[in-house]
């Protein structure tokens, strides 16, 4: 019996692969596969459910969604060398503040949490590895925003959408880039309800690796802050120090492993 493919699955792996390739209107992607568009409005609100495909709110343009994302990043195995020079001091900043504390990168426009130590609290605030969030939204975000260059930046400044369902987010890219010169500025960004309404969270910059890094601790809002916010901070732009150093310190030992 010869083989016949499911039409409706080639149909959506065919959207996938327009939309990796920068069909992000519903048109476009009408005219490349020649469907109509109630065909590719049914098939991309299918893909979308599964988090395979995520529309923009704002502008309605469609993009490949935070499932695939996490499928395709293998965050974990790919960034070992990260991880492995920065566990130690996230337990410390862990123990230290007693909140959760993880590692975030950038993917497109959302970022993902490679790593996390919990908290060891009963109530507390958790990702989990490979949980994946809008750049433009939290503390996080902009700690990594902020180390971009100003091309970069303003590529994905164009491409700026906020999070209707968040409790308290950044509306407009304005806002958001006096939020990052202000990260530059201080050295660690903060966010109050951006993404979880009652939360709070704390990022720094992790230097010489080969994509920004964003450094975060996030607990409740009351805790957190009584524990002393600043005092966080400070701890962990120490700990940013350290494995940054770490990190350089290791790829020029991994170049001459003689120390010659």
């Amino acid at each position: 019996m010869a083989f016949k493919p499911v039409n409706s699955i080639v149909r959506s792996i065919e959207i996938l692969k327009a939309l990796a390739d920068g069909s992000n209107r519903l048109t476009d992607i009408c005219e490349r596969l020649q469907l109509t568009k109630g065909s590719a409005h049914r098939l991309l609100k299918t893909l979308e459910r599964s988090e395979l495909v995520k529309q923009d709110p704002r502008s309605r343009l469609y993009c490949l969604g935070p499932l695939f994302i996490q499928i395709a990043s293998r965050a974990t195995i790919e960034h070992q060398f990260l991880i492995t020079h920065s566990i130690h001091e996230m337990k410390r900043l862990r123990d230290f503040s007693k909140e959760t504390v993880n590692l975030q990168i950038p993917v497109g426009t959302e970022r993902l949490v490679i790593w996390e130590v919990q908290s060891l609290e009963s109530l507390k605030y958790v990702g989990g590895k490979g949980a994946v969030y809008p750049i433009f939204v939290g503390s996080a975000g902009k700690a990594l925003l902020a180390q971009l260059d100003a091309d970069a930046l303003e590529i994905l400044l164009r491409k700026f959408y906020y999070v209707p369902s968040a409790p308290n987010p950044v509306k407009n890219p304005t806002t958001l880039m006096a939020e990052v010169r202000k990260a530059e500025k201080q050295g660690f960004a903060v966010s109050f309800g951006e993404r979880i309404a009652g939360s709070a969270s704390v990022s720094v910059a992790i230097k010489n690796y080969i994509c920004p890094v964003a450094l975060t601790v996030v607990g409740p809002f009351e805790r957190f802050t009584s524990f002393g916010l600043k005092k966080v901070a400070n701890e962990m732009k120490e700990s940013s120090r350290r494995i940054s150093e770490d990190i350089a310190l290791a790829q020029i030992n991994s170049k001459d492993p003689k120390g010659t």
